[in-house]
């Protein structure tokens, strides 16, 4: 609804989208594109190069190909691109398994013997820079413990990414709680 988000805007909130259709209501209602994150399984090229030319503030990678195609598309349209990493923390929470994103073995999020993989990647590419890590476990979850041992995790890995000379400035702990 273009009114309620039109709203939402003009108090300032951000905007976590999951598809091209999304950016466009986004934008539309006035969402600064700094202030917008792209995540999501599934992101096409159109999707991706919209993204890129309208400034998105974070656009959160799924996996080391789409990591690789974002690279493309940034050199071949001379743009630069401020990234999350989504990571799959393997953690395993209490919720339907249909609705459960942070298990190993899934298909959201690069797993976290790939992030040295993924920063060697945005290292190759100049017009790529590191500004987010971040998690989704799954929804409807009842207790905080999942989210203690992802956010563990992920702490791990934002020291590994400090090491290697990257400072991300976002940990996104995702959503869930029910």
């Amino acid at each position: 609804n273009l009114a309620i988000l039109r709203i939402l805007a003009r108090l300032g909130a951000g905007a976590d989208i999951v598809s091209g259709g999304e950016m466009l209501r986004a934008l539309a209602a006035g969402f600064a594109p700094e202030s917008i994150v792209f995540s999501g399984v599934g992101k096409t090229d159109h999707e991706l190069l919209a993204a890129i030319m309208a400034g998105i503030g974070h656009i959160n990678v799924e996996s080391l190909a789409e990591l690789r195609r974002l690279a493309t598309l940034t050199d071949l349209h001379d743009q630069s691109v401020t990234l999350g990493i989504r990571i799959n923390p393997d953690v395993t929470a209490d919720t339907h398994p249909y609705i459960s994103t942070g298990k190993g073995g899934l298909k959201f999020g690069v797993p976290r013997d790939q992030f040295a993989e993924a920063l060697e990647i945005i290292d190759e590419v100049p017009r790529l820079r590191l500004g987010a890590i971040a998690m989704h476990l799954g929804s409807q979850l009842l207790r905080s413990d999942p989210y203690a041992t992802g956010t563990e995790r992920l702490l791990a890995l934002l020291e590994q990414a400090r090491a290697a000379g990257h400072a991300p400035d976002v940990l996104d702990l995702g959503g869930g709680l029910g």
